[in-house]
């Protein structure tokens, strides 16, 4: 289950189910589920969808290095489940109306050229010059050179997303040039907007660990800290790679990990930029291939992934402050 502020999105015998047209600050119940709408923001300025870990071209989910669990793959004749999954991500966020689409990163299994012309056809294809993407280390370890764009910015009513690269050539984690640093200063600096930083990895604090996950280097993360505490606009970072809902907040910042898209739960996130804050709202992919393919991988590591992936409704659902300069 995911809630905002005038909907909510809901899981219900397999299917997911999306509410509309809610009422803020609003205790409801659907059977057996009660929640309660978050605060009224002010009217919509933007909209902002992002997703993460779409992986194309890969073929067995669940393998990790070190790691002891049952691999799956598709059964004879269905579509490749990285197809399945982005095909009804992209469909189903079609019918948000975007302003802008993020893919934070592991676009692809392993680099290749046709792994990514299948990322730029299904996503390019879809929201067109919307899209904007950056690697992740799916996509540098083989050292293949694509998408790998240092700073981007992306401006939308009400907010500026700076996308930054923290993949490196040949490594699993990730780091933040000095250049880099002094890029999303400008960025913040150089406008009245709300900033949230967008990137592959995700930053390691003492109040963010890395729980085993080869992320962002922690001299980095705190030398991204240092740097957003003299901005007061900059507000949130939002990353992937760990491949779970995750939210903490940090000196006042928003710290966020957003689940994948090829496996459970096939996660993507809306951010509502409203008057007086943003929403942040996890939707899954809804065709009912991708909800087979989700619920197959949900038992995945001794059934511990299923709770993992997901987080809390706190990580899921929430809102961050609108500040500007």
């Amino acid at each position: 289950m995911s809630v905002g502020t005038n909907s909510a999105v809901l899981v219900r015998s397999d299917e997911i189910v999306h509410l509309d047209d809610l009422t803020p600050n609003t205790d409801y119940r659907v059977g057996e589920l009660h929640f309660r709408t978050l605060d009224d923001l002010g009217p919509l300025l933007s909209r902002v969808v992002t997703m993460n870990d779409v992986h194309f071209g890969e073929t067995t989910c669940g393998e990790i290095e070190g790691v002891i669990g049952d691999a799956l793959c598709v059964n004879d004749g269905e579509d490749p489940y990285p197809l399945t999954m982005n095909r009804s991500a992209c469909d189903d966020a079609l019918q948000l109306c975007p302003d802008a689409v993020i893919v934070k990163g592991d676009l692809t299994n392993a680099g290749r050229p046709e792994e990514f012309q299948a990322f730029l056809d299904c996503y390019v294809g879809t929201f067109g010059d919307k899209v904007a993407y950056v690697r992740g280390n799916h996509d540098s370890y083989h050292a293949e050179g694509i998408a790998d764009t240092q700073v981007q910015l992306i401006d939308v009513p009400g907010l500026r997303i700076v996308l930054v690269d923290t993949a490196r050539s040949g490594e699993v984690g990730g780091s933040l040039s000095t250049e880099q640093l002094h890029d999303i200063a400008d960025a913040a600096s150089q406008t009245r907007d709300t900033v949230m930083v967008m990137g592959h990895h995700p930053l390691v604090l003492n109040e963010a660990p890395a729980d085993g996950h080869r992320s962002l280097n922690k001299r980095d993360s705190e030398a991204f800290m240092e740097m957003a505490s003299r901005h007061d606009n900059l507000v949130a970072y939002s990353a992937g790679h760990t491949h779970r809902c995750r939210r903490v907040v940090v000196r006042g910042r928003s710290i966020i990990d957003v689940a994948a898209v090829k496996d459970f739960p096939g996660a993507f996130a809306e951010y509502q930029v409203r008057e007086r804050g943003i929403v942040q709202l996890i939707h899954r992919a809804s065709s009912p291939a991708a909800v087979s393919w989700a619920t197959r991988t949900s038992t995945m590591f001794a059934g511990l992934y299923r709770d993992y992936a997901m987080g809390t409704l706190a990580d899921r659902s929430f809102t961050i402050p609108r500040r500007i300069q």
